[in-house]
């Protein structure tokens, strides 16, 4: 596979142009050279092989060889989360990611004690972008500002098959997902668990609890044992 570029205005032909990071990497890293094929996306399913016509100290111009469309999944995984600490949401987001999450969702809840400002959340959609580079993914997940859990429960659930990860003796493990729905909605809660409030209202709303087994997991693992049990249902 070419080396692969995010430009979000990438067109469907003609002349392209990389810039800042990506033309950094292209440059000064990958060491390239005019006549190089390299492949591009958008974001939004828009992929191209495109050939090296110069190089510049912080651009590179590209010609489009050729380019196509690809749809997006039929299925959407949202993973509403509340935010590990340190560089653990980072990664969570790298490999949510790489398995085909759709949308994730920070969540501020009673017990939280990360919430990451807009600065945060803006570097971390360069992993993003990032991780579709490297996993060949052409739709970037799509991160969301951070949401109270009220207006995430009353926002999401219902429309989408809806879990809640809280352990307990009413819960059950992970089998047939999707419930016949075309989306699905994951929401874990922070390292001191969701409030019996918390939980009673995601139920209200339609929410199912689920187990993931006798275990106590990490935030980040309880999102992205999830996320691949969805996409391998």
């Amino acid at each position: 596979m070419p080396n692969r570029f995010y430009l979000a205005n990438l067109p469907e032909s003609g002349a392209a142009v990389l810039e800042d990071l990506e033309a950094h990497h292209l440059i000064h890293v990958l060491r390239a050279s005019p006549g190089d094929i390299v492949e591009l996306f958008n974001g939004t399913g828009l992929v191209a092989s495109a050939q090296i016509t110069s190089l510049h100290n912080r651009d590179a111009q590209l010609q489009i060889l050729g380019s196509h469309r690809e749809d997006p999944s039929p299925r959407q995984i949202i993973v509403a989360t509340a935010v590990p600490k340190g560089d653990r949401f980072d990664w969570l987001i790298e490999k949510a990611t790489e398995l085909g999450v759709t949308r994730i969702i920070p969540l501020r809840t009673a017990r939280s004690v990360v919430d990451p400002r807009v600065s945060k959340l803006e570097k971390l959609r360069q992993t993003v972008s990032a991780a579709c580079k490297q996993s060949g993914r052409n739709h970037l997940l799509e991160l969301e500002s951070t949401t109270t859990w009220s207006d995430f429960v009353n926002r999401e659930l219902g429309q989408s098959a809806s879990y809640i990860a809280h352990p307990g003796p009413t819960t059950r493990s992970p089998s047939s997902l999707w419930d016949g729905k075309s989306s699905i909605v994951f929401a874990i809660g922070p390292e001191g668990g969701f409030t019996d409030e918390e939980v009673e209202l995601a139920v209200g709303r339609g929410a199912k609890p689920i187990s993931l087994g006798p275990r106590i997991l990490r935030i980040e693992t309880a999102a992205l044992a999830l996320a691949a049990c969805a996409g391998n249902c």
